[in-house]
């Protein structure tokens, strides 16, 4: 495409990528030679988390403030910086919702066009696993790919992520086969190699930060045997449900956003949740969970907070647990409610339309 002309600005996605500098400069330029000699480069991070605090957008603040100050020393007095990060307030695992923020924020600023990085990416999913193209076509707005040079070469996150893949699959290599001679050691040291390789920028939602991993690592060594006491005293309370004569079970079922903020949270929350007997994770879209629950007691749990609880404590440390219930805070509804419920609904429409009847 052509300069850029009668343009309040133009977007900047930005994303961890070693030709980040040069795109940021090549947007600069294009506003500079757009008419007028003027206008603004936005740049835009997606950064999504659900009740996550501060602490978890360290690195995409950081991120942020390096592409600014690309911008800055590649601008004249004709062109202003703006920076912003969407998402911080919510989580979704696709990358098409990502697209869908910046192109809510083009709409919002009137901007004239999107300049893609060619190595942009939502964190650690590659880039060739995405159609932002696609979903800016279809939102009818100007985009092109900046036209910097390209050298393949691992980024810092690409290495931490390789790492950590190649130490998991010879990890596993050997507690599978436990082999104890020289070749068979050298095997597995070569498949986790190209293990890393092929799957650096697909097996992770978000590169691993070494601190926080080791430290989740650490609060799970606490974690693992509280969840399996609240597996034993659910198994002790649910025995007395199925052998009362009774059988007081309760079955509903429940939509709960939970609040975390990352794929590898969510899947523990929910496994926690279908673990305990009594309760059972029935589908997830994003940070939403489907869970059934099969008496009061699994669903009062549910809703206080006690499995997630302990997941926000796992991933984000003990300021996590300070976060209210889902009942308590709106973030739980009832999809299909228990007989009690229903009831308890029949009789207050009862009262009140004897009392209209009275009257």
């Amino acid at each position: 495409m052509g300069n850029v002309s009668d343009t309040n600005g133009v977007l900047v996605p930005v994303s961890p990528s070693p030709t980040l500098e040069e795109t940021v400069e090549y947007a600069v330029d294009a506003v500079e030679r757009g008419d007028g000699g003027g206008g603004a480069v936005h740049l835009v991070l997606t950064a999504p988390g659900h009740h996550v605090g501060d602490e978890g957008l360290d690195r995409d603040e950081t991120l942020l403030s390096t592409a600014e100050r690309y911008a800055t020393e590649a601008a004249g007095s004709g062109v202003s910086i703006r920076t912003s990060m969407l998402g911080t307030d919510e989580y979704f695992a696709d990358p098409v919702n990502h697209f869908e923020l910046l192109v809510d924020y083009v709409a919002e600023h009137d901007l004239d066009r999107v300049i893609i990085d060619p190595d942009y990416s939502v964190d650690a999913t590659a880039h060739v696993l995405q159609n932002m193209e696609t979903v800016l076509a279809e939102s009818n707005i100007r985009y092109e790919v900046a036209p910097v040079s390209r050298s393949w070469r691992p980024t810092g996150p690409e290495l931490i992520r390789g790492g950590v893949i190649a130490a998991m699959a010879f990890g596993f290599y050997v507690a599978l086969g436990g082999p104890t001679y020289p070749f068979a050691l050298w095997t597995g040291a070569v498949t986790a190699l190209i293990t890393a390789v092929l799957l650096r920028n697909v097996a992770f939602e978000r590169t691993p930060h070494v601190g926080s991993a080791l430290a989740t690592l650490g609060r799970g060594v606490v974690f693992v045997p509280y969840l399996l006491w609240e597996i034993a005293k659910a198994n002790v309370q649910f025995a007395y449900v199925v052998l009362h004569p009774s059988l007081p079970i309760d079955p509903c079922l429940d939509r709960v956003d939970a609040a975390v903020g990352d794929g590898l949270s969510v899947t523990a929350f929910a496994n926690s949740v279908t673990l305990t007997p009594g309760t059972l994770t029935v589908d997830t879209v994003g940070s939403e969970l489907l869970v059934h629950s099969l008496a009061p007691s699994a669903r009062k749990d549910l809703a206080e907070g006690l499995h997630e609880r302990a997941v926000r404590i796992l991933f984000y440390g003990r300021e996590g647990a300070d976060l209210p219930g889902p009942l308590a805070r709106g973030d739980m509804e009832p999809v299909v409610q228990s007989a009690d419920a229903v009831a308890g609904a029949g009789a207050s429409a009862g009262d009140e339309s004897g009392g209209e009847a009275d009257d």
